[in-house]
């Protein structure tokens, strides 16, 4: 987009060059929606009343500047080709101010919640469940408590009394509770399940209140203070539609056992839901593969608003067509803070690194090139939070640009931080980078850096061969492993652990290795390495049985085994977990997905 942005920008100056300039002399590219006097369209305007140009001239020459100016206000830049003028202090405080209300911040795992609503402890068709109210767990946005109350308002219209108990949702401010591993942002909340004895009679009326959490099995059926009890279909069903079909439902996810879901998608077949409304619920309605089943309550969870996006909510997991998402919000709210950037002089330092951090926690890919641009300012705090921004938003575009600057670079501690961020950027650019790196480091840095700083380029490069290497690159490794500097000559040791996963000290011992078994598949290397560890596969590696023993390592005590096992799950199943989990949460994940997925004759 920079490069286009570079087009653009010329083909205006030379429109200009060529006499335009006589008919308008466009003085600056306002802040996007700031207020302010003689402003159309986000533009400000200069007019000159100059001769020389007339009739038709003129008009054509009028049409071809508001032309220009149209492409400069898109790509952010004036008709010399500069940036867009910087917002003022007062338009820049406008920009970053977050609204009074309830505010969801970053993922529902690790995020935060600024103005919680409170839940009552009981309302038309609900009530806390004895005990939960203690916790003082029930806060969240504005739009799951009216999410709650209307759909639990929906069931007691259609079902006349009935009473669902409500457990956990969050904490006033978010952060973690002890009872989950989300409803840290106002998002999430526990519900429980509508239940009827043996006989028919609604459990809520025989128990004088709420149904505590308790599971139901696979004939839908649980224990409930010596008595047995049914899930009740009919009335859960009205729940779960109430929850998703509501007119501007942003529910991403009802967790639910999938015993129970099949129950409800039945009865809603039965009942005669529409098609469109079971595709709806088929979606939604989802057991989670790395927790409890959620047989014993509905964890419902709801997408970012789309104005809450535009201050740093961040989704998990799929979208749902029919929900909005709110990205070209998001997108022009991440471009007026990206102008930010561009404040210079007193006072506005504090400014850009408010903005800087706001772009993080938006996770503003589209910005990433006025990050770059911020890591060139004379200013060191805010070259820092750019970096940190960058690293923290992970879009792999940066990398390019920040190899960009390296050879510009002559404060080695600077230079250092720059490169050794590259490698938290997952890009293709990267294995070719920290090769020639290793190769031939004279061609990316300033010489006074290489003097001060060489084995930390070195060492940040063996990381990137590490994480997102393959065989190919052992011999490089190998060399390195041969180099003079410990630090190096750990990295790479190390790394050649990782992708071997032989159990050798010396670069002499991987190059003996490498020589005998560098012509087998990568895959065989690893299996070859976990045999050296006396790791052995009674029926071959590619077994159902040997998936099952890999996926057994996944919390070994020893990291370099707990990698290589699931490098080689990966290549021999197709599937790859991406988030990163500890060791056993890991082993679960992949344990449950293999348990559903199990097919021998698919193993690569």
């Amino acid at each position: 987009m920079m490069g286009v942005n570079r087009i653009f920008s010329g083909l205006c100056q030379l429109l200009v060059s060529q006499g335009l300039r006589r008919t308008f002399a466009v003085s600056s590219v306002a802040t996007l929606g700031a207020p302010g006097p003689a402003r159309e369209g986000g533009m400000r305007f200069e007019m000159a009343e100059e001769s020389g140009l007339e009739g038709c001239e003129s008009n054509r020459a009028l049409a071809q500047v508001l032309l220009c100016v149209a492409i400069l206000a898109a790509t952010g830049f004036t008709s010399q080709g500069a940036r867009a003028v910087p917002p003022d202090e007062r338009e820049a405080r406008e920009i970053l101010r977050v609204p009074k209300g309830t505010v969801s911040l970053g993922q529902t795992n690790g995020g935060e919640l600024v103005g919680a609503e409170k839940l009552p402890p009981r309302g038309r068709g609900y009530a806390l469940i004895p005990g939960f109210e203690a916790r003082k767990t029930n806060f969240g946005t504005t739009e799951l408590i009216e999410a709650i109350e209307e759909a639990t308002a929906a069931v007691e219209e259609k079902h006349p009394k009935s009473l669902l108990g409500v457990g956990n949702m969050g904490f006033e401010d978010g952060r973690k509770i002890p009872w989950s591993v989300s409803h840290q942002a106002g998002r999430d909340a526990d519900l429980g399940m509508y239940a009827v004895t043996e006989d028919g009679k609604r459990l809520e009326d025989v128990l004088k209140g709420p149904l505590p959490f308790h599971a139901f099995d696979a004939s839908l059926e649980a224990r409930v203070r010596g008595r047995i009890v049914r899930f009740d279909v009919g009335r859960n069903l009205s729940l779960v539609s109430a929850l998703v079909s509501a007119p501007g439902s942003r529910v991403q996810y009802i967790f639910v056992a999938k015993w129970l879901k099949e129950a409800l998608l039945a009865e809603g077949r039965r009942s005669g839901l529409s098609a469109s409304a079971l595709g709806r619920l088929a979606e939604v309605l989802h057991q989670p593969s790395d927790s409890n089943p959620h047989a014993d309550h509905f964890h419902i969870r709801l997408f970012c608003t789309i104005e809450d996006r535009t201050f740093g909510c961040l989704e998990r997991g799929p979208s749902r067509a029919w929900v909005d998402p709110g990205d070209k919000a998001h997108a022009e709210a991440a471009r007026k803070v990206a102008s930010i950037l561009e404040m210079q002089g007193k006072g506005s330092e504090k400014l850009v690194l408010q903005a800087i951090a706001r772009l993080e926690r938006m996770m503003a890919t589209q910005e990433v090139d006025a990050l770059i641009g911020a890591l060139e300012d004379s200013r060191a705090k805010v070259r820092k939070a750019a970096l940190g921004a960058i690293v923290g938003i992970g879009d792999s575009k940066a990398a390019d640009g920040i190899v960009a600057l390296l050879p510009k670079i002559r404060d080695a501690a600077w230079a250092m931080a720059l490169f050794s961020a590259v490698p938290k950027l997952d890009a293709d650019a990267l294995v070719l980078l920290a090769e020639r790196v290793l190769k031939a480091p004279a061609e990316l840095l300033h010489p006074d850096v290489r003097r001060k700083g060489e084995a930390v380029l070195l060492v940040s490069a063996i990381a990137i061969l590490a994480a997102h290497g393959d065989k190919e690159h052992v011999p490089t490794l190998i060399a390195a492993a041969g180099n003079r500097d410990g630090k190096v000559k750990k990295a790479a040791i190390d790394a050649l652990k990782a992708r071997t996963c032989q159990p050798l000290t010396t670069a002499k011992a991987f190059e003996v290795f490498w020589g005998k078994e560098g012509g087998r598949d990568e895959g065989e290397v690893i299996a070859v390495g976990l045999e050296a560890r006396g790791i052995r596969f009674a029926r071959g590696v590619r077994s159902l049985d040997g998936v099952g023993r890999l996926i057994g390592l996944l919390d070994h005590r020893d990291k370099d085994v707990r990698t290589c096992a699931e490098r080689l799950l990966e290549r021999m199943t197709g599937h790859e977990s991406g988030a990163s989990r500890s060791p056993a949460r890991n082993r679960k994940h992949w344990a449950y997905w293999w348990s559903e997925n199990k097919d021998a004759s698919a193993l690569k």
